[in-house]
């Protein structure tokens, strides 16, 4: 029997190694769960390189990493801006953790009780392109939106911009500020968020800005870059949620010089609901107090006598334990993300939403979405040009398989890497038969 870890070596352990298997961390030799396909566990070697090789290559239909989704060839998923269905390995790993909850000794014996959060911190550090330590994690986006807005030391008179219209878990936080004498600035949307208008909208007594990177409802996307420029050398901190483009849009978040950047993992990032990841810039903890604390977010241990002594980094907003089901999820779909390629799943997701857009006409479609390369994100919102008419539409899709979203003005369509022209040709020929 290998010799126990202590909780810190573990997690240094697992940091440095990069194995990425959190709580769920498998000997080499574990037989694999019965339905489920053998999958390397050992974190690296030529047999790990060759498995990933071929896990993320493109199959003869289009279909990037098509083996991680074998189950979806039942249908077409078409809606992973509502959710995602999981690959083969977050599965088969969430299986092994709760295999190893029934047997909970093992985990005692080999001392990984508690999920090593390190390894997780250093891959969404790279995804979004920020240090490891700035990373948090909190069970879902608005809980984010919502400390990140109920932390700012909010003065009669000061106000936080939001555009009209956000996603509830963007704008009720926001509204929520009144009763602290705080002024919500509703900035006016057309048809999409103009982010002139946001950014006029700041002036010397704004706090916040929150908003969505990609819109829920048309999937249009603003400039962060932008956003994180005019907010830089004011009292003005740029909070964004961006659940619905990590992990189908590449992002650089220092560059963008954003404060507060949050995804929850069961979109576009492919895992679990139960924990988002959020990047914290060194000015949001300097003006963001935790607006409440538990012993996770404190230096001292719970054996100590108790004091406000907070964690360094984003760390001090996590109140207790981490849902360590949910990070599990998200860190080996983040692993299969990182292998394919943010970029080339904006190139495969792009490729169908055009292929889409070449058939719209001669099946009634009208795009609610602008395909812009600075505006578009993975996904659109289509409309037959009547409300009723859309909603027949989504009911027949659904019950011939084809799973897509009722949303807004219309039809959101929401493809991933696992898509194919194939799943595009299937949709558009049941919209040209219903309408």
């Amino acid at each position: 029997m290998d010799e126990p870890l202590s909780r810190r070596d573990f997690s240094r352990h697992a940091a440095l190694a990069g194995l990425g298997l959190g709580v769920a961390r498998f000997a080499p030799d574990d037989p694999p769960l019965a339905g489920s396909t053998a999958v390397d566990r050992t974190g690296g070697g030529a047999g790990s390189d060759r498995e990933a090789q071929h896990s993320v290559r493109m199959n003869q239909e289009g279909r990037l990493a098509a083996t991680e989704f074998a189950p979806q060839r039942d249908g077409v998923y078409l809606n992973h801006a509502a959710s995602s269905p999981l690959p083969l390995r977050t599965s088969v790993a969430l299986r092994r953790y709760l295999d190893d909850r029934q047997r909970l000794f093992h985990l005692y014996q080999t001392g990984t009780q508690d999920y090593a959060v390190p390894a997780l911190q250093a891959k969404v550090g790279q995804l979004l392109n920020v240090p490891p330590e700035s990373v948090g994690f909190v069970p879902s986006t608005t809980e984010v939106m919502a400390m990140a807005l109920n932390g700012i030391d909010w003065r009669p008179g000061d106000n936080v911009v939001v555009p009209a219209n956000e996603f509830p878990g963007v704008l009720y936080p926001c509204l929520h500020l009144a009763r602290r004498g705080v002024t919500v600035r509703q900035v006016p949307v057309e048809q999409h968020v103009d982010l002139d208008r946001v950014l006029t909208a700041i002036d010397a007594r704004t706090r916040a800005v929150a908003i969505s990177w990609v819109h829920w409802i048309t999937g249009h996307r603003i400039d962060i870059a932008r956003l994180g420029a005019a907010c830089q050398g004011t009292e003005t901190l740029s909070i964004v949620d961006a659940i619905q483009g990590v992990g189908a849009v590449p992002v650089d978040v220092s560059a963008a010089q954003v404060d507060c950047f949050v995804a929850g993992s069961y979109k576009w990032l492919m895992a679990i609901p139960g924990t988002a990841a959020f990047y914290a810039s060194p000015r949001f903890i300097a003006q963001v107090t935790p607006d409440r604390v538990g012993h996770a977010g404190m230096k001292t241990s719970v054996y100590d006598a108790p004091h406000i002594d907070w964690l360094p980094g984003a760390a001090r907003y996590q109140v207790g334990g981490t849902i360590n089901a949910a990070l599990i999820g998200l860190e080996h779909s983040i692993d299969l993300l990182m292998e394919v390629g943010i970029p080339r799943v904006q190139a495969h997701t792009n490729a169908l939403v055009d292929f889409l857009h070449r058939g719209s006409d001669a099946a009634g479609l009208r795009f609610n979405s602008d395909l812009t390369p600075t505006h578009r994100a993975a996904f659109v919102n289509v409309t037959t040009g009547d409300s009723e008419r859309d909603e027949r539409l989504v009911k027949t899709l659904v019950s011939q398989k084809v799973i897509v979203g009722r949303r807004g003005p219309g039809i959101r369509v929401a493809p991933h890497l696992h898509n194919s022209v194939a799943d595009m040709e299937r949709f558009l020929a049941i919209v040209r038969q219903t309408t």
